[in-house]
């Protein structure tokens, strides 16, 4: 049961957080891993879980396509795609942020996303399963979190019409929509930790391998029929208010 035996998936962003536990979770459930970033170290990385290593900048067409092609060569069509790689900048508010900042977001954020997804797809073994990594910060927005709020919430739209697009050749489309996540973009010091824990029912961050489970599950053809969903994955966050926000708003 939710065997990828034979499978082979390709994971940007797959040098740390999200994206790493996600390689070793599909890896364990018997994927061939193609990891892809930019970090000098990605070699010894993969090593260290067994994955195979592409470098490149997603916000570079021509290294996404060369990462691809050689994955595809070295390991097989692909099953799989993790299209995870991403950058925050909460913060700063609409008036604080001009339109520099705006777009170097929306080019990793948004474009990059849909490059790896254009190039991806003619590369991709019919009946296979491309997950997108959203966020809530779609769904449910906070001040400061204007360009990260808006592309995430993007990101929900392209991967419903990747669905749509896809389905005659039975490649499933979701996304997934974290709340925080500890990694690098979230040290423990980091103002949204202390937020998180008033904000969220369960009162904590998320961790990697939390969020590598859902990927885990959507990849697999045991779900074949899960396709064009956005799925929180946010410790009860969107559905209401919880105990830590109301003990906290009645004291």
């Amino acid at each position: 049961m939710f065997s990828l035996a034979g499978k082979v998936a390709f994971i940007t962003g797959g040098t740390a957080g999200i994206g790493l536990a996600a390689a070793r979770r599909l890896i364990k459930a018997g994927a061939s891993v193609a990891i892809v970033g930019r970090r000098a170290e990605g070699e010894r990385i993969a090593a260290e879980i067994g994955a195979r290593f592409y470098r490149a900048d997603v916000t570079a067409e021509e290294t996404v396509v060369a990462a691809l092609d050689a994955a595809r060569r070295e390991l097989g069509p692909i099953d799989v795609l993790f299209n995870n790689a991403g950058i925050e900048n909460t913060g700063p508010t609409i008036e604080e942020s001009g339109a520099e900042e705006f777009q170097r977001l929306m080019d990793v954020d948004l474009k990059a996303p849909y490059v790896v997804l254009h190039h991806a797809a003619s590369r991709m073994r019919d009946g296979g399963s491309i997950i997108i990594s959203s966020s809530v910060a779609g769904f449910a927005q906070l001040p400061g979190y204007s360009q990260y709020s808006a592309a995430k919430a993007a990101l929900v739209s392209l991967a419903k019409t990747a669905a749509l697009e896809l389905a005659p050749r039975g490649i499933r489309v979701n996304a997934i929509c974290p709340s925080s996540v500890w990694s690098e973009m979230l040290p423990p010091d980091h103002p949204e930790v202390g937020l998180v824990k008033i904000l969220c029912p369960q009162a904590r961050v998320c961790e990697p391998e939390e969020v590598a489970a859902l990927v885990h599950f959507l990849a697999a053809d045991d779900c074949r029929y899960l396709s064009g969903a956005a799925i929180p994955i946010d410790g009860a966050l969107l559905a209401g208010y919880g105990y830590p926000l109301l003990s906290k708003l009645m004291s």
